[in-house]
């Protein structure tokens, strides 16, 4: 994984396995400790000690790393951690079996979106959690078997779900909301227009537009300016393309429309803002 860019896009070893294991304290050599990574997969970071105070950064944003407690990362969002610091384990968990197995209970639905979700991690819990991931390491480490490394992750998440919520509690939300959402995360750059999503879920655009706002606070044109915002940050900050050729990867029409609606949303420049991530950077790596 060693490289000298900026963000490192990642994806899983094996795809054949969709759940992949690892202790954190073991996984030192994977990473370059300023590095930035990007994976293309769910990753759950379990912190079981903290050998001393320091921070992880997602998206632009750090947050403490504090021990018992266990964090999800999004495919997608760039993250910065030092493994140096802390103890525990990490799951690797591939997208698609992840959305396809454990998305069939309602209640995992909130684990759609970009806001961090995190959760307390109570002695009796981490009991039970723990021998969970001894069983997932012996089977990841020995023969790989999926249909038994699912059985035991199903298992976890059932156990994660009974664990306090420490970020915001996501709502309830039905299928339509679910699948406009999943819509939003494959289209937000190429479709823009209420109706295309209307169609989808077979919803007049009023109607759309009221349950996603009952759902979420938000309309349909405001999720997709915030995702198409976010992807714009991260690609401004994190990568080292032209601001012409991330406009047209985001299919905007011109290298000009995009300045003005990065500045209308973030109030700087991209070239600003590239110009402030990259300060922030140099003080991580000069620490």
């Amino acid at each position: 994984m060693k490289t000298k860019k900026k963000v490192v896009r990642v994806q899983q070893l094996d795809k054949d396995i969709p759940i992949e294991l690892y202790r954190i304290e073991k996984s030192v050599d994977l990473f370059e400790y300023e590095g930035h990574y990007q994976y293309d997969f769910y990753q759950i970071y379990w912190f079981t000690e903290v050998l001393i105070p320091h921070k992880q950064e997602i998206d632009f944003v750090s947050y403490p790393v504090i021990a018992g407690e266990i964090w999800i990362i999004y495919p997608g969002q760039v993250h910065h951690f030092d493994p140096r610091y802390s103890r525990g384990y990490c799951l690797a968990i591939d997208k698609n079996y992840f959305h396809s197995v454990l998305f069939k209970e309602a209640k995992l639905r909130s684990f759609i979106g970009h806001g961090q979700l995190k959760f307390a991690v109570p002695f009796h819990d981490g009991q039970r959690l723990e021998y969970l991931h001894v069983l997932m390491e012996i089977e990841f480490n020995s023969f790989k078997r999926p249909t038994v490394l699912e059985q035991y992750l199903q298992l976890y998440f059932i156990h994660l779900q009974d664990l306090p919520l420490l970020s915001q509690p996501h709502m309830t939300m039905d299928d339509r909301v679910y699948k406009i959402l999943q819509l939003i995360e494959e289209h937000y750059s190429t479709q823009q227009k209420n109706e295309f999503y209307a169609e989808q879920v077979f919803l007049s655009v009023k109607r759309m537009n009221e349950i996603l706002f009952r759902a979420i606070g938000k309309t349909l044109k405001q999720q997709l300016q915030e995702r198409l915002l976010l992807e714009a940050k991260r690609l401004v900050g994190y990568s080292e393309d032209t601001i012409q050729r991330i406009a047209h990867a985001l299919h905007f029409s011109d290298v000009t429309y995009f300045n003005r609606f990065f500045k209308k949303h973030t109030h700087q420049t991209p070239k600003d803002f590239r110009e402030q991530v990259q300060k922030v950077q140099d003080k991580v790596s000069f620490r």
